[in-house]
């Protein structure tokens, strides 16, 4: 079977008929740099809505081996699947690669709004993010944000 059609039949099985328009396929993603408010390497793309603005949405994060956020929050909850790769996720205000679990293809997290927590990717890395916008991010050192003018 057609994985657009495949969709569209899981879609239904839901209650639901997703638009032909809101289907990404794999290859037809579009890929971009991820924000500026993430550190530099990652790639991201939007799936539906727009991640800046109130409302839902839906994003993936491509990042390779060895990409990391420091600690930082987000003023809303975060939830996080793992579509490949292996991503690190460890709780509060210092990054300790040690204390971080790890989690892989399949696994789901929900991090709370306003709770600190960095990431490590191992391996080459996607993952999927939703939630409602707009979506923001903190950083608990406030030189870890690359939005920062580094002098």
């Amino acid at each position: 079977m057609p994985r657009a059609l495949a969709a569209v039949f899981a879609a239904a099985a839901f209650g639901c008929l997703v638009p032909v328009s809101a289907m990404h396929l794999g290859d037809e993603m579009k890929w971009g740099d991820a924000p500026p408010t993430l550190p530099k390497g990652a790639k991201a793309a939007v799936l539906q809505g727009d991640p800046t603005k109130p409302g839902p949405f839906v994003i993936r994060l491509h990042a390779q081996n060895g990409y990391k956020v420091p600690p930082h929050m987000h003023s809303m909850m975060e939830n996080v699947t793992v579509i490949k790769g292996t991503f690190m996720l460890g709780m509060g205000d210092k990054l300790d690669e040690k204390a971080a679990k790890m989690h892989h293809a399949g696994d789901f997290v929900a991090i709370p709004a306003k709770t600190n927590h960095y990431a490590i990717m191992k391996g080459d890395t996607i993952l999927q993010i939703h939630g409602e916008g707009p979506f923001d991010i903190t950083y608990v050192n406030a030189d870890d944000d690359p939005m920062k003018v580094k002098k």
